[in-house]
């Protein structure tokens, strides 16, 4: 008895577990294009040969009004384009001197909600932000996004994102 009693206690827990775990897959926000905010587009710097576009939901741009935090329920989406080549291959760059978009590749959605992040060690913490990619046509790509946690891990004082003044600014 006592062993069917632990057996059910161990099932209950894993259940929990892998519930909570659901809860955290970061889902394609259907409509972002018309229901949340273009606060950014320009050459990704950190990609010498993408652009991007970056939305925030009102959530994000509230807290950025508000205060410049990002609150729990915050979502933000960045459309990841291929810089436009020349006949030589080169990057071509408008008289800006900017990036032209090409093709877009990726959708990169950041989410952060109370109490995510827990389960990650100590560098690799994010301010309870979560990431996920997806195709252009909302398909989840299932990528590894510990590259996207260590590279907006030390940003720390811009509530982990590389465009805090943009949202900010944004008003």
């Amino acid at each position: 008895m006592k062993r069917i009693l632990l057996a059910g206690i161990a099932a209950a827990t894993a259940s929990v577990v892998v519930h909570a775990q659901e809860d955290r897959a970061l889902k394609f926000p259907e409509n972002y294009a018309t229901q949340f905010t273009q606060y950014f587009s320009g050459d990704r710097f950190l990609n010498d040969d993408q652009t991007i576009r970056i939305y925030a939901n009102a959530i994000a741009l509230e807290g950025a009004r508000k205060n410049g935090k990002m609150p729990s329920g915050s979502v933000l989406v960045a459309e990841l384009f291929a810089a436009r080549t020349d006949d030589n291959g080169k990057i071509a760059k408008s008289a800006l001197g900017r990036k032209l978009p090409g093709k877009m590749k990726a959708i990169a959605v950041m989410e952060r909600r109370d109490g995510w992040g827990d389960q990650y060690e100590e560098g690799m913490k994010v301010g309870n932000w979560e990431f996920e990619v997806f195709s252009p046509d909302g398909k989840n790509l299932n990528k590894d996004t510990s590259a996207c946690r260590a590279c907006h891990q030390p940003l720390n004082s811009s509530e982990f994102m590389f465009s805090l003044e943009h949202l900010i600014a944004s008003q």
